[in-house]
């Protein structure tokens, strides 16, 4: 009986330690949002599943960021890497008032004393979680890729 004690308590630890959590967020607290794009084939993202990714930061106004902090150490992992620059967090999801926000890229996600950061497929994903975290504030877009494919599209001609 002891055994099986000790085992459940043990797989009921490690559980919760990999548990997801719920971080409240409203429109009040962020003052700008911002949404890029980057390359899949760049450390430290590397994959071939999909060619972009989107990292979206919800930027909190100075008032609220001190709230935030307790989300920051909580989800923290130490996890260091030999060349000592890598942190990563635990999952979590966003609680808005326009409903759930979930990660939908295996990146790190991270959360701060200034910001959210969360990592989308698409553009379009990364601009819904936008308008569910605000709708008030439009977000500042940065497409670096698609600009310098766009660019390359109107210079390049084909040799006949």
């Amino acid at each position: 009986m002891k055994i099986f004690t000790s085992l459940l308590l043990v797989i009921m630890s490690t559980s919760l330690a990999y548990a997801q959590s719920i971080i409240p967020v409203s429109c009040d607290e962020i003052i700008k949002i911002s949404i890029c794009q980057a390359s899949t084939l760049d450390p430290p993202v590397l994959t071939k599943e999909y060619p972009y990714v989107y990292p979206t930061a919800f930027r909190f106004k100075p008032e609220a960021a001190p709230k935030y902090k307790k989300f920051t150490d909580a989800n923290q992992i130490a996890t260091i890497y030999p060349d000592g620059t890598r942190v990563e967090y635990r999952p979590f999801l966003l609680s808005t008032p326009a409903g759930i926000i979930a990660n939908d890229t295996p990146y790190p996600i991270s959360v701060n004393n200034r910001q959210i950061h969360m990592f989308f497929k698409s553009k379009k994903e990364a601009f819904e979680a936008a308008h569910k975290v605000c709708p008030k504030i439009k977000p500042k877009a940065y497409f670096m890729y698609d600009s310098i494919l766009e660019t390359y599209r109107r210079t390049s001609f084909d040799i006949q």
